[in-house]
């Protein structure tokens, strides 16, 4: 059935933005513009959008909703409330787009047998000696609600629980910490390997039962991010002076063969990054994951508001591929939501349909 899509974002001031969006949209604009015509977007904070012609309506909204942008929420709700009654399909709920803090998602995982990092919300200083024992004593303190790295901090003893009873502000959240790298030392990994010498960070696009693989980072510390990985920290101007002179060039190759072997790798973990968006009640997101030595996974972080910017800007773009892969991953992302609104008709959220 062929109708409009109408995709849900944060009007200004009411939530932070994310460029993937606009880099859809143009790559949408570029390889299809028919399609392209049939997506309108309605910013919160607007009256609300007419439903007249849409047979799918998608929030692309910050998150946790309800918990960070309460006003964007209610009048989500509103919009799902109105669709439904008319019967049109809808991608991310806003009540799905809710339970992704890092407790509620951690409960949800372990209630549904998601391999996953346990979690628990501590709100006074007193409690937080106990938590992180009762979750195996190396904890990520972090806050119950950001996706960024922003005032993460690792404990590993007495005395950093201490400290961070002392200078964190709470409630936060305290997340069980396995050491994928430790893993591949004991199951006997070569010594050169990049999993026995370094710690890392899986990335993969899931839409319904589809996976897209995305990216592949490596990094010193426990928590791997874009911000301190190494693929970063090569890109800054003196390393890549001492990369011409040949200096840390196996290793920037070595990372970049991983990582672009990964993007063209078949997802063999697919169903169980699969499962773990939908246990959550989402039917897209990034997900954020660990690789363990006998091949299975262990997920760390659904993120249904990603951040994918064009290939251009992708930390280094040329020798990754990343235009080619970047516009490979939009296209995958139009199919998937072309196919939704051309089956939408009958079905008020993919989740139900399922």
């Amino acid at each position: 059935m062929r109708g409009d899509i109408l995709i849900v974002i944060h009007g200004p001031g009411r939530g932070r933005d994310v460029p993937t969006g606009d880099v859809f949209m143009d790559r949408v604009r570029e390889t299809d513009p028919d399609f392209a015509v049939r997506i309108r977007f309605h910013k919160t904070g607007t009256a609300a959008p007419d439903l007249t012609g849409v047979n799918l309506v998608v929030f692309w909204l910050g998150d946790p909703l309800k918990e960070k942008y309460p006003a964007c929420f209610a009048e989500a709700a509103d919009i799902a409330k109105a669709a439904r009654a008319a019967d049109i399909r809808i991608l991310n709920t806003p009540e799905a787009l809710s339970n992704t803090t890092k407790t509620r998602q951690a409960a949800i995982w372990h209630q549904e047998r998601v391999p996953s990092a346990r979690a628990r919300i501590v709100n006074q200083p007193s409690s937080l000696q106990q938590v992180c024992k009762d979750l195996g004593g190396t904890c990520i303190i972090r806050s119950d609600v950001e996706h960024a790295q922003r005032d993460v901090r690792i404990v590993r003893n007495e005395g950093d629980v201490r400290r961070a009873a002392r200078q964190c502000a709470f409630p936060v959240a305290v997340i069980q910490l396995f050491d994928i790298r430790q893993e591949y030392r004991a199951a006997g990994a070569h010594p050169s390997s990049l999993f026995s010498r370094y710690h890392h960070k899986a990335r993969a696009f899931v839409f319904g039962d589809a996976v897209m693989p995305s990216h592949l980072f490596f990094a010193s510390g426990l928590v791997v991010g874009l911000s301190n990985c190494l693929l970063k920290r090569e890109s800054r101007p003196r390393r890549q002076v001492a990369q011409k002179l040949g200096y840390h060039r196996k290793l920037l190759n070595d990372m970049i063969r991983e990582d672009r072997a990964y993007f063209d790798s078949d997802p063999i973990y697919a169903r169980t990054l699969a499962q773990g968006v939908r246990a959550l009640g989402l039917d897209f997101a990034a997900v954020d994951y660990s690789i363990r030595p006998d091949g299975s996974v262990i997920l760390w972080e659904a993120n249904p508001y990603f951040y994918l910017p064009h290939g251009e800007q992708s930390v280094f773009s040329a020798e990754r591929g990343a235009v080619e892969r970047v516009n490979r991953s939009l296209d995958w992302m139009a199919a998937n939501l072309r196919a939704a609104a051309e089956s939408a008709h009958g079905a008020p959220d993919m989740q139900q349909a399922s």
